[in-house]
């Protein structure tokens, strides 16, 4: 026994996109169902943004509840005089939270620990802030230091997982753009002035004296050009 059973669905597209017609043609002929899918070209391309938004949403949607690890740049950006040590961690998570990342938390700072005031560094480390010293006079010894610890961190550490860096130095740049190549969103606090190629590999960016001053911790465009340079 032979027949044809055709189904034909319209799907109308914004403004954007002429309206596509879907055609499904079901036939079934001696027991074999074949099945056959015709769609014009704006179609197609409508589905693949459709696909990309949807895989983009679900990869945020990971990367919200996922690990966070703080890469912090102290002889980049310093803690400003009179700031409350106790607060810095605080204020970072807050402004992670107003984007809705919840997930497990670590901040890693370097620099010259001796050149920080006592009071700060027994204020950093008692809210949870790992601080590693880095001895003055070696060339690049903090940007070195981060980069090799970041890297096993990501080892250890599978995409989607959040990669936050506090620096404006232009020499981690190319890591980061690694490092989201790979699946994992990277994250970037920046000084007033800083490496425009470091601003373009980040995803979400803030500045480091709202984030420090806390509540205003809010985050920035990359439209937003002042002080950027190589």
């Amino acid at each position: 026994m032979k027949f044809k059973l055709m189904m034909l669905a319209s799907i109308f597209f914004s403004k954007r996109f002429r309206q596509v017609t879907l055609r499904r043609t079901r036939i079934s002929e001696n027991g074999v169902v074949q099945q056959r899918l015709c769609l014009s070209d704006a179609g197609l391309k409508y589905l693949a943004m459709e696909a990309t938004c949807r895989e983009a949403s679900e990869e945020e949607g990971f990367a919200r509840t996922a690990k966070t690890s703080v890469w912090w740049d102290i002889e980049n950006c310093g803690v400003p005089k009179g700031c409350d040590g106790h607060k810095i961690a605080l204020n970072i998570k807050s402004a992670l939270g107003k984007m809705k990342y919840c997930g497990p938390l670590a901040i890693y700072a370097y620099g010259d620990i001796n050149q920080m005031r006592s009071s700060v560094q027994q204020a950093l480390s008692s809210t949870g802030v790992s601080l590693n010293h880095v001895p003055p006079g070696v060339k690049d010894g903090s940007d070195k230091k981060i980069l090799v610890d970041m890297l096993l961190w990501t080892m250890e550490n599978r995409a989607p997982a959040n990669v936050m860096l506090i620096s404006g130095d232009g020499d981690y740049s190319y890591v980061l753009h690694r490092l989201r190549m790979m699946g994992y969103n990277v994250l970037l606090v920046r000084p007033e002035s800083a490496s425009r190629f470091l601003v373009a590999a980040a995803d979400r960016i803030w500045l480091w004296r709202s984030v420090v001053a806390g509540g205003s911790g809010s985050e920035v465009s990359k439209g937003v050009n002042s002080g950027l340079g190589r």
